[in-house]
């Protein structure tokens, strides 16, 4: 589900946090303060913001920064989003007054956009329910590429929840409602987009360096494993069930059964539905120790006994290392369709703003200001000539 903030074009983030820095410390002759009281003065004026609050920050602004539907967007109005958007309504010390000034018409613009589309969504008086939220969210599941919708469904698993589970969650909560409202909205503007697959096939064909994988470094091996997981915080009695039914997949696996197939089945890692237990390729301390010892212990083709770590037991198949390649159509064909489809959909989203920036008539009021060039050194005097 796409968030209203990722669809509204966003005003420039200042600074995700500020520095800290101490008071500084003179010497005294008073008495010292009691100690907590001390402390937490002291973490007070840490945590205190430094920098230039946004209102002075912006005050090289004129009094109207844009017009927008026949009215007057203030400055005033401006530096209140603003200093709604940074913490502590300061802007950080390390942020130059120069750069504010080189990138206020953008973010004027930003916070116009911003003005023009929540006047035109609020007017369409547009909402949805929460039975086309959930027919919604199916739909665009089912088109989700299968490795990515695998992964989504183990990560809700991971966290004891079901697809429908959360999808019921988001269908039933307000402000998804507004969200997805919104964005219901953005896309009657802008219309439905649909990618060929002939449009998909060219953009293989015509940029195949996007399509190629290195050959694995010389340090690194290939395994695929399969996980049954364990709580660590279990008893004896489940670590030997697990141990028990590993043992019982690696005698299937001996007995010639697909282990591909077996991980996507058995798996409780992520990479058995994914990629069939394939782990890619890794080097020596990117894994727990013991798997690690493990798999590189094996020779290629060769699947390991059970190995037990933390995370429960697994058995490891230690696979070929690959060498350089383009990677085959039918591997990218899924995702690459849905990459395409959001970048037509975002471009025709795009032309759809810019429509009703230009229906609302708007004008930026505020002009760049380049910072000024240091003149350049005076030439040094020429030495006198000398005497004939």
């Amino acid at each position: 589900m796409k968030n209203v903030k990722m669809l509204l074009v966003p005003g420039m983030v200042i600074g995700l946090g500020v520095m800290l820095s101490a008071a500084d410390t003179k010497s005294v002759t008073v008495p010292a303060p009691d100690a907590q009281t001390a402390g937490k003065a002291m973490l007070e004026q840490m945590n205190k913001p430094q920098g230039t609050p946004v209102a002075k920050a912006f005050d090289f602004l004129p009094a109207v920064v844009a017009k927008a539907n026949g009215k007057d967007v203030t400055k005033a109005e401006f530096i209140d989003a603003m200093a709604k958007q940074v913490p502590g309504g300061v802007v950080p010390a390390q942020v130059p007054a120069e750069l504010l000034k080189m990138q206020a018409p953008q973010m004027v613009e930003q916070y116009v956009t911003r003005l023009v589309l929540e006047k035109a969504f609020a007017d369409s008086k547009m909402t949805v329910t929460a039975d086309e939220i959930a027919a919604q969210l199916k739909a665009e599941l089912a088109k989700m590429p299968k490795d990515q919708r695998n992964m989504y469904e183990q990560m809700l698993k991971a966290k004891g929840k079901t697809v429908d589970d959360e999808i019921k969650a988001i269908a039933n909560d307000k402000n998804a409602q507004k969200m997805i409202a919104f964005q219901k909205f953005l896309e009657s503007k802008a219309g439905k987009v649909a990618v060929t697959a002939a449009e998909v096939e060219k953009f293989y064909k015509d940029n195949p360096d996007q399509f190629k994988e290195p050959a694995d470094g010389k340090d690194t091996i290939r395994a695929s494993h399969i996980l049954v997981k364990v709580d660590k915080d279990a008893d004896a009695k489940t670590w030997e069930k697990a141990k028990k039914e590993i043992e019982a997949i690696i005698a299937q696996l001996k007995k010639g059964a697909d282990f591909g197939k077996l991980a996507a089945e058995k798996s409780a890692c992520p990479s058995g539905k994914s990629a069939n237990g394939s782990l890619g390729a890794f080097g020596k301390g990117q894994m727990v120790s013991e798997f690690e010892k493990a798999a590189y212990a094996l020779k290629v083709g060769e699947i390991s006994g059970a190995v037990k770590t933390e995370y429960g037991y697994h058995v490891i198949r230690r696979d070929a290392s690959q060498e350089g390649r383009t990677m085959a159509f039918a591997e990218v064909k899924d995702r690459l369709t849905a990459a395409l489809t959001q970048q037509k959909q975002m471009m025709a989203t795009q032309k759809a703003i810019n429509e009703m920036m230009k229906a609302a008539k708007v004008q930026i009021l505020v002009k760049a200001e380049m910072p000024k060039m240091p003149a350049a050194p005076k030439a040094a005097p020429k030495a006198p000539a000398k005497a004939k």
